[in-house]
């Protein structure tokens, strides 16, 4: 997978081609109805290899050149006025103005630049259109407000839960730390890791979210190239964006090359100082059963645990929905 900032600027480089496209079009359009144009730009050009030479040499033509020159533009605009185009009809066609589609002002990337930066690496997160919807903002602690006896426990453990959560999004490329989310199915996980991602895909940070058994097998068909052409580029976007996200660890059919490709992509990640979320159904006893003991020493000495509470949501959404 190319990085954001290639993507966008080869979508630059696309926009520049279509507007010289554009104004090559509009160029033979004037041509057409004022064929003299060629010959006042033909002259214009000699006189602007003059003036350069001019300056280059210090000789003593150059406010002729000059006068010559402006008479020539002069010319041009009521030539294109005449044949019923604007003045600016042939000027260069930009559509940022700011930087003339360079991506740079100063030497700093322009807004427009900014802008297809993000935007790819929003695309490369492979967060859904539903998933970019989910954000802090619209974390609704009200669906932990029916919880019977442990409603007031739930809240507080899940209010905590999104504090610890914000505080990581806005830092982790800071802290290094990693999350490993736990909880039962339907207690806000997957949401908790999207808001995450939604932050720190606000805060210009790249990300990439999978489920542990897409992600798994993503890995398997680049090792033993079962075809997928872009499995090697999605294996090291994996092992290098700023924030992995690895949704429902436990659902994947556990094998010794899982195991392997487990402990490699989180030691890797934690070596190279680069963060990571994790969520599971399993308990931390389930964790261990399940996984070798060098991956759950990973977890216990590198991932601060984040323990969601409550009933089903979704069970509760089906409701306030009939």
């Amino acid at each position: 997978m190319e990085s954001a900032y290639t993507q966008a600027n080869k979508e630059l480089e696309k926009i520049r081609q279509k507007n010289a496209e554009l104004q090559n079009i509009r160029h033979n359009e004037a041509l057409m109805k004022a064929p003299n144009l060629g010959e006042i730009e033909a002259d214009l050009m000699k006189q602007g290899t003059r003036l350069l030479s001019c300056v280059l040499k210090k000789c003593e033509d150059f406010e002729d050149i000059k006068k010559n020159i402006q008479s020539l533009q002069k010319e041009k605009t009521e030539l294109l006025l005449k044949n019923g185009f604007a003045e600016d009809f042939l000027d260069d066609i930009y559509s940022c103005e700011k930087c003339r589609d360079t991506g740079f002002v100063d030497g700093r990337r322009c807004d427009c630049l900014k802008k297809l930066v993000s935007k790819y690496i929003g695309e490369n997160s492979n967060l859904t259109e539903y998933m970019r919807e989910q954000t802090f903002e619209k974390f609704d602690f009200s669906l932990f407000a029916n919880q019977g006896e442990n409603t007031a426990t739930t809240l507080k453990i899940m209010q905590k839960v999104c504090e610890k959560a914000i505080d990581f999004a806005e830092k982790f490329d800071l802290t290094h730390e990693n999350f490993l989310i736990m909880g039962n199915a339907g207690t806000g996980k997957t949401f908790i890791t999207s808001c995450i991602g939604n932050r720190a895909l606000e805060r210009g940070k790249t990300v990439y979210y999978q489920t542990a058994f897409r992600l798994f097998e993503i890995l398997e068909n680049s090792r033993f190239n079962k075809g997928d052409d872009d499995s090697a580029e999605l294996v090291k976007y994996a092992y290098d964006v700023d924030l992995l996200i690895v949704d429902d660890l436990g659902t994947e059919f556990t094998t010794q090359f899982t195991l392997a490709a487990l402990f490699d992509i989180i030691n890797s990640r934690i070596i190279s100082g680069k963060s990571t979320v994790i969520s599971t159904n399993l308990g931390f006893e389930e964790l261990s059963n399940l996984y070798s003991q060098r991956i759950t020493s990973r977890f216990v000495g590198n991932y601060q645990l984040l323990q969601t509470s409550g009933k089903d949501l979704r069970e509760i959404l089906r409701k306030r929905n009939i």
